[in-house]
């Protein structure tokens, strides 16, 4: 990028005109940390610019007031030039241009969309519209977030449904207590039509995310795989694909109990705990741990990322995997290399690819649905 052009685009950035494509460029050219290129802005100019550039960017932490703008500068290049450490990649809306170039691919894939399937408790199976993103569940009707109806059977309305999303898919549904839920991909969700006297129930199996309508008076209560997580009302973000060998629940607001299936045998309390806001409850069945949440990658899938924070190829490839409906198959050992960085799940897979072959450890082809990973 020329100076002109750098200069230019921090002032739209400031003005708040920049677009995400503008926004994404200004962000990658950054870490290229081409500084010779904006030379003659003075240090506290330059200081300005990039606190507002950084601050601003969807899903980045904002920079604590005081950190050394030339500091800054170091660690971003630092990060993006020690490929042998992970990647670092910034991209915006699925039309915006790779601004490193990358190879080409004779196939490509489409991002996923919103599409899911609702079963009735009589085994009905209906499809749901891929025009729509979500459903809402109340006594009365079952209807889509645009108010348009859905015709089901008259039938016991405290039986379960059952929605869920296919790989490439996502969906939300808003339940009878009006507590929302995103299903990511490769997920379901069980929940009565009305909730029984006194509970509020569902099961989980895969990912979601929960903004859970507050009621002292009767607990919200999802069951996952070796867990159950209980709360009042909150927000929180639950992964627990059968696949995976973790189950994590993350929390961002509010409190929530969380308990493994076999608390009843133990004789101490470690099958069990309350998390506060930005902690992580990780159970592999047996032991429960807390950590310190990414917040931002814990719900970068509900906010239309993907984000890696020094994830194993393993890991990033099954994330993919679930979000553009392919097969990966290794014809080598994966690389133990860590990737770290954000990009839009609206790309197309090629896009996400080239970033990823930008560590120059690893290679792909395409071929139809199937993924080719070389090192």
């Amino acid at each position: 990028m020329e100076r002109k052009e750098v200069i230019l685009l921090l002032n739209k950035y400031k003005a708040g005109t920049c677009s995400k494509e503008e926004q994404a460029l200004l962000e990658s050219w950054y870490l290229q940390h081409d500084v010779n290129a904006i030379a003659e802005i003075s240090p506290e100019e330059l200081s300005q610019d990039l606190l507002l550039m950084r601050n601003g960017l969807p899903l980045q932490q904002p920079v604590r007031p005081g950190f050394s703008t030339w500091s800054f500068i170091g660690v971003a290049a630092a990060v993006l030039l020690v490929v042998s450490v992970g990647l670092v990649f910034f991209i915006g809306n699925g039309n915006f241009k790779n601004p490193f170039g990358g190879p080409a691919y004779a196939n490509d894939v489409p991002p996923g969309k919103s599409t899911a399937m609702l079963t009735l408790a009589n085994g009905e199976t209906i499809g749901l519209s891929e025009a729509k993103s979500g459903i809402v569940i109340d006594a009365s009707k079952l209807a889509y977030n645009d108010g348009s109806s859905i015709s089901i059977p008259n039938e016991d309305k405290t039986v379960e449904m059952t929605m869920r999303t296919p790989a490439g898919g996502t969906y939300q549904v808003i339940l009878p207590d009006g507590s929302k839920v995103w299903l990511n991909s490769g997920s379901s969700l069980k929940f009565p039509q009305v909730f029984k006297a006194g509970e509020r129930r569902v099961e989980l199996t895969g990912e979601a995310y929960f903004e859970v309508a507050k009621n002292k008076e009767h607990p919200f209560v999802v069951k996952s795989r070796n867990q159950q997580v209980t709360v009042l009302g909150t927000h929180f973000n639950i992964s627990a694909y059968e696949n995976d060998n973790l189950t994590k629940t993350t929390l961002l607001e509010g409190a929530v109990l969380v308990a493994l299936d076999n608390l009843q045998k133990r004789n101490d309390d470690s099958g069990y705990t309350v998390l506060s806001p930005g902690k992580q409850a990780i159970s592999n069945g047996r032991n429960l741990d807390v950590k310190n949440a990414d917040l931002d990658e814990a719900v970068s899938w509900k906010n239309g990322y993907f984000r890696f924070n020094d994830e194993k190829l393993n890991s990033v490839m099954q994330k993919i995997a679930r979000w553009y409906n392919i097969e990966v198959i290794y014809k080598d050992k994966p690389t133990e290399e860590g990737f770290t960085g954000t990009i839009s799940r609206a790309s197309n897979i090629s896009e996400v690819l080239s970033m990823l072959e930008r560590t120059k450890t690893v290679r792909f082809e395409i071929e139809g649905r199937r993924v080719m990973v070389m090192n």
